[in-house]
């Protein structure tokens, strides 16, 4: 049977809630995050989010961040802070997308159809990096502007 070191961990929440001014929302947050840690109203919240592997390694007690020569493993997604995320699943059917399913969670989801030519709506067109021409379809089941 093999030794393993593994560092753990937990988010502890905390919040602050700040007035701010401003001409638009992006601004806004922006100052409130900047009012905010500068603030010391800060309280916990109480709520404590799962816990989660930091890092492992092989070994008994070995320093997993200071000592060079130890090898950290590759922590499987599922037990990261993150977790294994949502999972999309977009369904095509003649050239078209037919449906786009997620699940675990939010995503933010873009289709790019390449495929503009007799398009009813060529105002619609946008231009990627490269200069080529899509139209945009969001899918996504979340809010955000960005």
């Amino acid at each position: 049977m093999k030794t393993f070191t593994v560092q753990l961990a937990y988010a502890a929440y905390y919040s602050n809630t700040v007035i701010v001014e401003a001409d638009n929302l992006d601004e806004a947050l922006a100052r409130a995050v900047e009012v905010a840690n500068q603030s010391p109203a800060w309280s916990s919240s109480d709520y404590s989010g799962p816990t989660f592997i930091e890092a492992a390694a092989e070994g008994d007690d070995v320093d997993l961040w200071m000592d060079d020569a130890v090898h950290q493993l590759t922590v499987p997604q599922h037990f990261t802070e993150d977790g294994e995320g949502p999972r999309v699943t977009i369904t095509v059917s003649g050239g078209l997308v037919q449906d786009v399913a997620i699940t675990d969670g939010a995503a933010r989801v873009e289709v790019r159809d390449y495929d503009t030519d007799g398009t009813s709506d060529p105002e619609a067109i946008q231009t990627d990096a490269e200069g080529k021409g899509f139209l945009l379809t969001d899918w996504s089941n979340r809010n955000s502007a960005s």
